[in-house]
This record gives C-alpha cells, sequence and structure tokens, in this order.
C-alpha cells in the first residue's frame, strides 16, 4: 500500500471516528433529555411550553434589536477606520507634494518673465486644389 493510500485511510477512519463520537454524544444528551422530561409533572411542562410560547417574540425583537446595533455598531467602526486611513493618506500625499514643491524651487529658480513682440506678419490665404489638397505658397 502506497502512503498516499495509507494517509487517505488514516483521514478517512480519523473523520469517521469523530463522526461517531459526536453521534453517541448527542444520542446520550437526547437520551438525557428524555428521561428528565419523563420527571417532569405535565403541568409544569404545559407551563414551561406556555411561557416559552409567550416569549417567543420578545425574543425575537431583543435578539433582532442587539444584531442590528451590533451591525450599526461595525459599519460606524468601518466607516471610522476608512476616515483615518484616508486621512493619513491625504496628509502623506501632502507632504509629498509640498516636499516636491519645495525641492524644484530650491533648485530651479523661476525664469524671469519677459514679453516677446512680435512683428506684424501678412496673412496669405492657402491655395484648394479639387481633391482637397492645399498648397502652400
Amino acid at each position: 500500500m502506497s502512503k498516499e493510500l495509507r494517509a487517505t485511510c488514516q483521514r478517512m477512519c480519523a473523520w469517521l471516528v469523530a463522526v461517531a463520537l459526536a453521534l453517541a454524544v448527542l444520542y446520550g444528551a437526547g437520551w438525557l433529555v428524555w428521561q428528565m422530561m419523563l420527571e417532569v409533572p405535565p403541568t409544569w411542562a404545559r407551563g414551561w411550553a406556555l411561557a416559552t410560547t409567550a416569549l417567543l417574540p420578545i425574543v425575537a425583537w431583543t435578539g433582532w434589536y442587539f444584531g442590528h446595533t451590533e451591525s450599526r455598531g461595525r459599519l460606524a467602526g468601518i466607516d471610522q477606520a476608512v476616515d483615518r486611513v484616508m486621512g493619513a493618506a491625504t496628509k502623506t500625499a501632502g507632504l509629498r507634494i509640498g516636499t516636491a514643491r519645495a525641492m524644484r524651487q530650491a533648485t530651479q529658480p523661476d525664469p524671469p518673465v519677459t514679453t516677446v513682440i512680435l512683428p506684424d506678419v501678412e496673412i496669405i490665404p492657402r491655395r484648394q486644389l479639387s481633391g482637397g489638397n492645399v498648397i502652400e505658397l
């Protein structure tokens, strides 16, 4: 038998044992609850069933409310974290831009502004041929 086949068989056996143990524990818990219920008087069992039935809507609403509150808190926490990350990114980008500007100004002084006056130029119209070609004169 190869090592891979042996390892596969061992894993399957381990899973089967784990499932068998889980079923045995569930069976034992169910049997224990059954034996305890046989000891409870019928009127107490009916009262317990009535109380749990009456409290079911309250328990459902409470679970919904706390779940909703938890989800709102989680979303608020995510929003707060995103805001902090974006704030840090903005500060970093601002610092980089400021540093680049300072370095550029320190190394390259601004060139002096000069005014250039162009001479008057005569505009010559272009002649077009029939095919749309243009001839420069």
